[in-house]
């Protein structure tokens, strides 16, 4: 049975609307952060355009059991508003059950951008903590990255 249960979750990120609205829309961003905990980006294609596909896959140990998985993420882009909002249909690429919509605004926080996530759609409550745990970790990731990157005075997460 779904139950079509929803996830939010929101990070500030110390870096502009437009680098964090890059680090979510280019590949090459994307594979530094986009993969919770100790897995790593393995590949990122982006047709940025509404009705543009993605593909996004990942590997290494998993953030809950430890155990070795690849996980490929695709979907349709929905809606994308550029430096302020991304929605997009994602599945796991294998799995039976019926894509999910996630939405992502960006908008100016005191210390840089704050990133809002909404995943809807998510099936049952086992899905939507392996969801939490995954965001949160990606999140918490892309965070690190752009305080890193001020730190260093280095470019700007997604640039």
């Amino acid at each position: 049975m779904s139950e079509n249960l929803t996830l939010k979750l929101s990070r500030v990120v110390k870096t502009s609307r437009q680098s964090a609205f890059a680090a979510w829309t280019k590949p090459e961003a994307l594979m530094t952060w986009f993969a919770p905990g100790p897995m790593v980006p393995v590949t990122a294609t982006v047709d940025l355009r509404e009705e543009g596909a993605f593909r996004l896959a990942m590997a290494g140990p998993s953030p809950r059991t430890g155990a070795e998985m690849n996980i490929v993420f695709t979907g349709t882009y929905q809606k994308i508003v550029p430096d302020k909002l991304l929605c997009f249909s994602c599945e796991v690429e294998g799995d039976p059950g019926a894509p999910t919509l996630v939405t992502v605004e960006f908008t100016d926080a005191e210390s840089g951008t704050e990133i809002a996530l909404t995943h809807e759609r998510i099936p049952n409550a086992d899905l939507l903590n392996r969801n939490r745990l995954g965001w949160g970790g990606m999140l918490e990731k892309l965070a690190g990255l752009c305080a890193e990157r001020e730190v260093l005075a280095t470019p700007e997460c997604g640039d």
